[in-house]
């Protein structure tokens, strides 16, 4: 037992022994960092070392890098090459977009690490400027949503997955990249009106590349109403529309036919020329488009108001499909009545037009046409013109200023020239069958003819007018001092036109007329003894066949 207990006593001196040479065996790591160089804007290669293994196993092993010196264990991004390492150089190219924040002078700090079951030995910290990537020309200079603009610059190896083109605040969609050309489609929806230019930036990972413009274009793609009449208002849908036409290089056609837009509302209204079924075509800076087809519907008359009137009277035609505005060239609204000439027809509000009768058409009744556009209706019922007539008057005689009724058939509330002889007078019609005129002032006492001028023909009344003049009985005192009133009796006095008394020559303002009786003082300004006195009443004159004596005061 005791041989044996002295045994063990050795085996574990020996034992410890052993341990304690093989703690002495521990070699560390050796790891450098080489060189490092930039590739592109977003990349750069890095060389390491590993001078040493170190007795442990090779945990992991690679680069740390960051925008500041600050890198460790736990600081910067690690990029990790696994733990199969071996003493030599190793070299990696790492890209950098997405992973760092922007450093405003793209330098980017490095080192190589290794790690064992002891820990991390680090390599010495490098730096290297990473290029900016630049932007150059954008062709076209002009450009419309959906067409795709060409950037070209130093965009080093800028991807399709690490690029991002912005347009007017929009992130657009990128075509194609290469390192000195990016391709990107304008987007829709960017907040500018035709012509304004708009801003284009790029950025590659997590650098701008800079900024440039260009000026963009409408893109029209639709518009509405695709039928309506000729004059309807035409609205547009599409991206980067103007505000106003103006004097924008926009050209509107319809049908081959260029139109002129609204110049403040960006609408067009359909031309009255138009066909009755036009392509409508936009063209942009030399580029033409089809939007689609609009068709002119015809109108529709429903109604003629008054259905029957004399020749030179307006009429209203209602219905539907009428032009909502005005045009006074080729196209507009026109009627005629049977196999007559056309003449303008008016807008008078929406689905109403107004249409002046000529004054030389016969009576009758007439098919009515409406053309308007590229359509030519008719209406559902006959207008029916009607024939002025005068056939009668009373009283068959008067004196000048006396009124006279004409019977025949008339417009109410009209004027009409009435001849009496030569002597041209007129006046109203009270009623559509009475036309009241008054006689000629200073008509001639005789026979005359009667006729009325209508405005297509001129009607002569059977039987003979009698002009009369006014007539002087008497005048009382025959003698007086000046300053008596004198009283004249007779008929056909006018009151208030020129009516006045002569004393000899002297003539006097009456006092009063009336129809048969006249008051007036006699004159101071006259010599005495006896004279004429004379009533002139309506330019008609007639004096007394007895004298007047005057007496001295």
């Amino acid at each position: 037992m005791k041989g044996i207990k002295i045994l063990c006593i050795v085996f574990i001196s020996l034992f410890g022994l052993f341990s304690s040479c093989k703690k002495d065996d521990f070699t560390p790591p050796a790891i450098q960092t080489l060189s490092v160089k930039a590739q592109s804007s977003t990349s750069f290669e890095v060389v390491g070392n590993i001078a040493k293994r170190g007795s442990e196993g090779i945990e992991d092993y690679g680069f740390i890098y960051n925008t500041s010196q600050e890198i460790g264990e736990n600081k910067g991004i690690k990029v990790s090459l696994g733990k199969d390492a071996k003493e030599g150089e190793f070299r990696k190219q790492i890209r950098v977009d997405g992973t760092l924040p922007y450093s405003y002078n793209n330098t980017v700090w490095v080192r190589s690490y290794l790690r064992d079951s002891r820990g991390t030995v680090f390599g010495t910290m490098l730096s290297v400027n990473l290029p900016s990537p630049s932007m150059g020309d954008i062709t076209p200079k002009m450009a419309m949503s959906g067409e795709v603009v060409k950037i070209t610059g130093t965009f080093f190896d800028a991807t399709a997955n690490n690029t991002v083109v912005t347009i007017g605040n929009i992130k657009a969609k990128t075509v194609s990249v290469s390192p000195t050309e990016i391709s990107a489609e304008v987007p829709s929806g960017i907040q500018a009106s035709h012509g304004n230019s708009v801003n284009v930036s790029i950025q590659i990972g997590s650098t701008p590349a800079g900024n440039s413009s260009f000026q963009i274009l409408a893109n029209f793609k639709d518009f509405s109403p695709k039928s309506g009449t000729v004059g309807s208002e035409l609205k547009f849908t599409g991206d980067n529309l103007p505000d106003y036409f103006g004097s924008s290089n926009i050209q509107v056609e319809m049908g081959n036919q260029l139109i002129n837009p609204s110049y403040y509302y960006g609408t067009i209204n359909v031309p009255f020329t138009a066909k009755e079924s036009s392509d409508l075509a936009i063209t942009i800076n030399g580029k033409k488009k089809v939007l689609g087809t609009f068709k002119v519907t015809p109108p529709v008359i429903s109604e003629i108001s008054p259905e029957s009137v004399y020749p030179g009277q307006s009429i209203m035609l209602r219905g539907t499909n009428f032009p909502p505005i005005n045009d006074g060239g080729e196209g507009r609204p026109l009627v005629k009545l049977g196999t007559g000439s056309y003449g303008d027809a008016y807008f008078y509000d929406k689905g109403t037009y107004t249409y002046n009768v000529p004054d030389n058409i016969a009576e009758g009744d007439y098919s009515l046409y409406l053309k308007v556009g590229p359509h030519e209706v008719q209406a559902p019922k006959k207008l029916k013109i009607l024939g002025y007539s005068a056939s009668n008057f009373s009283p068959k005689s008067g004196s000048s200023l006396q009124l006279i009724n004409i019977s025949g058939n008339f417009i109410a509330g009209n004027w009409y020239t009435v001849y009496f002889g030569s002597v041209q007078g007129g006046g109203t019609a009270t009623s559509p069958t009475n036309l009241q005129v008054t006689v000629p002032y200073g008509m001639s006492e005789g026979n005359v003819k009667i006729s009325v001028e209508f405005p297509n023909k001129k009607v002569t009344i059977p039987g003979d007018f009698e002009v009369v003049g006014p007539s002087f009985t008497s005048f009382s005192p025959t003698s007086a001092v000046p300053g008596t009133v004198l009283t004249i009796k007779g008929s056909g006095f006018v009151q208030g036109y020129d009516t006045i008394v002569k004393f000899g020559s002297i003539a006097v303002a009456p006092n009063s007329v009336t129809s048969n009786t006249i008051l007036v003082t006699v004159p101071s300004n006259v010599s005495p003894g006896a004279m004429k006195l004379t009533v002139v009443t309506a330019g008609q004159s007639v004096a007394h066949k007895d004298n007047f004596t005057l007496l001295d005061k």
